[in-house]
């Protein structure tokens, strides 16, 4: 970006409310990129996405990982975040800020007042195989864990059937069609971001929007793309302030369960909120954590509750769910705590999207400890996909042919 245009644009807000100098960066300031918050410019002079600058985004614990699922992440002073007990979260509290060690990154100063989180390596490959694989589940299927197929039966909104058909564009993505595709899932992904009409969203058309963006990021953020994985990390302060605006406006809303909801469809909304809620915060914590190696929304991500019980979810009714919610335990998740769960649920009751939050807050060995006693082998293998690594290979060689391309094509 030209001096010109970085002179034009204002200070972000957070540096203007501290009364702060501000560099000005993108797609965060310094300033709000060490404190890890949220860093947002004028609407009316900030640039568009596609005007962002592209930087040589490289992890190599998340290259590794893909690689050789036997290859330890990380190296060095980091390797010992990692090489722990199959527990999944575990926490710091760092309470000053100090001076950067010679040679120690400046991600690993510690921050005033922020709980750091790290995850084990097997808790991080169950997310990250989750959030690739769930764009094309929602294509095939119809439903993703945070998107009811019930929530829009009426009418889907605009940026749902904008990101569907982005999906159906992805699935089809090769090596003589890629640019073609990324130039069509980038246009879509901008127009849903650069919105003029937000002031207008209804709670339902802003649980829409999140939804729809929360596809877009995982397919840049993980595809191994750069220009892709850039633009994604530059929409995701937009995620953040949705995901909180969407909060702010359902608070009654998500108290709803199904004991007391007055309707199927009002559960069917509350339910929806909530996964995407907690969903909007999961996606950060563990790109950050791939990208930093750590991350700072495991508290956030424990506020949240949700109903675990899959035949409930899965209710293609009002009828059915009555039924169900007769017959069966809602499993009603408090604030991530699985205690009552694992004593008294089955296996077989959890969605994909429960699963994903028990790997994370108990961590892999206790989650398979579980489902082996509480369902067949068959099942637990459809959960638990034991092509894993298969599949995280198939993202690499993706993610280096894209890679190999760019770098012969910059030859010539």
């Amino acid at each position: 970006m030209s001096a010109n245009s970085s002179s034009r644009r204002r200070s972000c807000s957070e540096c203007v409310k501290a009364k702060r100098k501000c560099g000005m960066e993108l797609p965060r300031c310094r300033r709000c990129e060490k404190k890890d918050i949220l860093c947002s410019y004028p609407t009316n002079t900030g640039p568009s996405l596609s005007d962002m600058p592209f930087p040589e985004l490289e992890f190599p614990w998340l290259d590794d990982l893909m690689r050789d699922p036997n290859v330890s992440p990380w190296s060095g002073t980091l390797q010992p975040q990692l090489a722990g007990s199959s527990a999944s979260y575990t926490a710091q509290i760092e309470p000053d800020v100090h001076p950067a060690p010679q040679g120690v990154p400046e991600y690993l100063v510690a921050v005033e007042g922020r709980t750091r989180t790290t995850l084990t390596r097997p808790e991080t490959e169950a997310a990250l195989h989750r959030f690739r694989t769930w764009p094309h589940k929602w294509l095939w299927e119809g439903k993703a864990p945070f998107i009811h197929p019930r929530l829009y039966a009426s009418s889907m909104p605009k940026p749902l059937q904008d990101a569907y058909a982005a999906c159906a564009i992805y699935s089809t993505k090769n090596e003589r069609n890629e640019f073609v595709a990324f130039t069509v899932i980038e246009a879509k992904a901008n127009e849903l971001v650069q919105s003029p009409n937000q002031h207008s969203w209804t709670p339902l058309d802003l649980l829409a929007a999140v939804q729809a963006l929360l596809i877009y990021q995982f397919i840049r953020l993980f595809d191994g793309d750069i220009r892709q994985r850039a633009l994604a990390e530059a929409a995701e302060p937009v995620l953040a302030v949705w995901a909180e605006q969407l909060k702010s406006r359902t608070e009654e809303e998500q108290r709803y369960t199904t004991a007391t909801a007055p309707s199927w469809r009002s559960w069917v909304f509350s339910e929806s909120v909530r996964r995407t809620i907690t969903m909007s915060y999961m996606l950060h914590g563990i790109y950050s954590f791939v990208k930093r190696g750590y991350c700072t929304m495991s508290e956030k991500v424990k506020s949240n509750s949700f109903t675990a019980q899959r035949e409930l979810w899965d209710a293609s009714s009002a009828l059915e769910w009555e039924r169900i919610k007769q017959s069966h335990d809602p499993h009603w998740i408090h604030n991530m705590d699985f205690n009552a769960m694992l004593q008294h649920g089955r296996g077989a009751e959890l969605d994909d999207f429960g699963l994903l939050m028990l790997i994370t807050y108990k961590g892999k060995d206790i989650t398979d400890h579980w489902l082996a006693a509480t369902m067949s082998d068959s099942y637990a293998n459809l959960i638990m996909d034991p092509n894993f690594h298969g599949t995280v290979r198939d993202m690499a060689q993706a993610a280096n042919h894209c890679s190999s391309s760019r770098s012969t094509s910059e030859a010539l």
